[in-house]
């Protein structure tokens, strides 16, 4: 016993039974290995068990923690005060307008992102939505698919029935998400394109507009130009632009309608047969002579200053516009005012005896002469004052050559002095020279006596006037339809605003023409009636002014629906009325009057010409008759040159419009 302690108690036995190495020894192989394979020396071994002490019993297991007492609850907040709501901060001050770029001759083409249509699952509601346009479009009776409607639902259907299929969708435009090379004009042929559709999508109607109201072009593949193409073609088109057949045309209106005007107004004046007959020589014409008396001219000379002055006074209906083109307008109406300011001055001059009246009925004819070379130096002078004016502003129908253009008129509003309009001073001096010449006639057949003691004038002098009176029904009738007819002209001459006279007419030998001969066209058959002296039953005086009135009532509630749409087309009086959308933007009224006939106020002004032709029946002359189909012609061919520049500026809406009412100056109902 005592021996195996003592081999425990040195060391460790090997299973050989050789006595294991004391721990001197193993510290000096400890630090001989350490030297060799520098590794840590091995921990020390254990003690034997006989020499350890027992160790003491584990303690018992530790009681269960007893559970923390709940937490109070933690009161709660009480609500914050409303705030109080912060004062309104104060409008910012308008910047200002920045100054405008300088146009570069980049291709604006080039500028524009190429935008791709992705084939995804999100564009097939707005393919659907195209589609079930298109075919609205079929099933509608009055819509016209043009071509480009038509090959666009094309295009779509087949691209709806290949992603039907499992085809993938292709875009309309290529993937540019590579790099690639692609040109300035491949890429300004797809962003033309894109811009295309977009304009098909966003437009319900896709109208081709005139050359002067295109706000962009294209060719036959719908493709759009670049601008600098754009401008060369429309400037090549406008050359094309030609009214009455151009150069020869415009020679043989002014040719043939001053003789015409001449020879009626010679023949109906100086003979008591009033006809036409072939002159033996030219000694018959010497009534037309302005130039062996000089009363006339100087009289007609003062008579266009007193009214060019009473034009730029401010006395009258102001209106202003805006025009997309020539930017803001306004007018100041002032016909009614020369009317009474003219009149005021003839009763000066009679008073103090100078005989006015007598010098105009006596010079009839000369004044005809004067008015009529009058109007041919006025547009000579229009003409060569245009050529100072930058050719943006000039009418785009007045670009076809020296004589088409001094026909029609380079300009459309040529002012004096930059206040003074000299279209309304010209319509001005015709309409009152007419209201002249009728309230002449209407003096004379009214019977009224001179009194023979040169009193003053008092109440009893008119009484005595009015009861001694003797007037003759019928030129007094005629007279007066007309002098209310000049009237009408004049006290809503404000309605011209947008009339194509005073937007679209130009200011050249055509305008200032008609202007000279109208007073003497108007007054031919009232000055028939009163020199033959025609009397016509009481019952067909009835029937001329009821027609005369009718006209006037169409003619004048037309124009005034016409005025104020054009001012004001969202108004509370236009909700409810039938509108056709126009490429421009606009609205074209087809309601009221315009669903009947297509220019109602020209059929009321035709109305009012001839409603005096029944008189004629009672004593028949080719001059009167003649007089009057010249004035309604005018009307006639003014009311075609509307219709054809609607035609070319609304194109399809004036189509659709033109198939619901067909004629242009003859309602439908018949």
């Amino acid at each position: 016993m005592e021996s195996r302690r003592a081999t425990r108690g040195a060391g460790p036995a090997t299973s050989s039974g050789a006595a294991v190495p004391g721990p001197a020894e193993t510290a000096k192989r400890g630090r001989k290995s350490a030297t060799r394979n520098k590794s840590p020396s091995p921990p020390p071994a254990r003690k034997s068990s006989v020499g350890r002490k027992a160790s003491p019993a584990r303690s018992k297991r530790s009681p269960a923690r007893k559970p923390s007492p709940a937490r109070k609850l933690s009161p709660k907040r009480k609500a914050s005060p409303a705030r109080k709501a912060s004062p309104a901060r104060k409008a910012s001050p308008a910047r200002k307008a920045s100054p405008a770029r300088k146009s570069t001759q980049v291709d604006s083409a080039v500028k524009e992102a190429i935008i791709k249509l992705s084939p995804d699952s999100k564009n097939e509601p707005r393919r659907s939505t195209r589609i079930r346009i298109s075919e609205q479009r079929d099933k509608s009776p009055v819509i016209r698919k043009s071509l480009r409607d038509k090959n666009l639902s094309a295009i779509l259907d087949e691209a709806e029935e290949l992603s039907k299929k499992g085809s993938p969708a292709k875009s309309l435009t290529p993937n540019t998400s590579h790099r690639s090379i692609v040109t300035s004009t491949e890429r300004s042929r797809l962003t033309a394109s894109r811009s295309v559709s977009i304009a098909n999508e966003s437009q319900e109607f896709s109208d081709h507009e005139d050359v002067e109201f295109q706000s962009f072009h294209k060719d036959d593949n719908g493709i759009s130009k670049s601008k600098s193409y754009a401008r060369r073609s429309a400037t090549k088109q406008l050359q094309d632009l030609r009214e009455y057949g151009g150069n020869l045309g415009a020679a043989a209106v002014l040719l043939l309608v001053p003789v015409f005007v001449l020879l009626t107004n010679h023949y109906c004046s100086s003979r008591e047969d009033c006809r036409y007959k072939i002159p033996r020589n030219l000694s018959e014409f010497t009534e037309f002579s302005a130039f062996n008396n000089h009363k006339e001219p100087v009289l007609f000379l003062l008579f266009t200053w007193l009214v060019a002055l009473c034009t730029s006074l401010p006395i009258g209906k102001a209106v202003k516009i805006v025009d997309d083109i020539r930017g803001q307008q306004s007018y100041v109406f002032t016909g009614l005012s020369c009317a009474v300011l003219t009149g005021l001055a003839i009763c000066i001059a009679e008073y103090f005896e100078y005989r006015v009246l007598s010098i105009i009925s006596v010079g009839y004819s000369r004044l005809l002469v004067i008015s009529l070379a009058y109007a041919f130096i006025t547009a000579g002078f229009a003409f060569f004052k245009s050529r100072y004016v930058p050719q943006l502003n000039w009418n785009p129908y007045a670009k076809t050559g020296f004589l088409s253009d001094f026909f029609v008129g380079r300009e459309v509003n040529p002012t004096a002095f930059n206040t003074i309009n000299l279209k309304l001073v010209h319509y001005h001096i015709s309409v009152v020279l007419a209201l002249i010449f009728n309230c002449i006639l209407l003096y004379r057949n009214l019977g009224i006596p001179i009194p023979e003691a040169q009193e003053p004038w008092s109440l009893e002098t008119l009484v005595f006037l009015v009861k001694n009176s003797s007037p003759v029904a019928t030129p007094t009738v005629v007279a007066s339809l007309n002098i209310l007819y000049l009237l009408d002209l004049l006290a809503y001459e404000h309605h011209l605003t947008f009339s194509f006279d005073l937007q679209s007419e130009g200011f050249g030998a055509l305008l200032l023409v008609r202007y000279a001969v109208f007073p003497f066209t108007l007054t031919l058959l009232p000055k028939y009636v009163s020199t033959q002296g025609i009397v016509a039953p009481i019952w067909i005086l009835a029937v001329i002014t009821l027609l005369a009135l009718t006209g006037l009532y169409i003619k004048r509630s037309s124009n005034r629906l016409k005025h104020q749409y054009r001012l004001n087309p969202l108004g509370e009086k236009f909700i409810d009325l039938e509108t056709l959308p126009t490429f421009q933007g606009r609205r074209l009224l087809v309601a009221k009057w315009w669903s009947f006939v297509r220019q109602p106020n020209y059929v009321g002004d035709i109305l009012q010409q001839v409603a005096l032709l029944p008189l004629l029946y009672f004593r028949f002359a080719w001059p009167p008759l003649l007089a009057v189909l010249f004035t309604v012609a005018l009307l006639v061919e003014r009311a075609r040159r509307v219709n054809d520049r609607n035609a070319k500026k609304y194109n399809s809406a004036w189509q659709r419009y033109c198939s619901k009412v067909p004629y242009m100056l003859v309602p439908k109902v018949f």
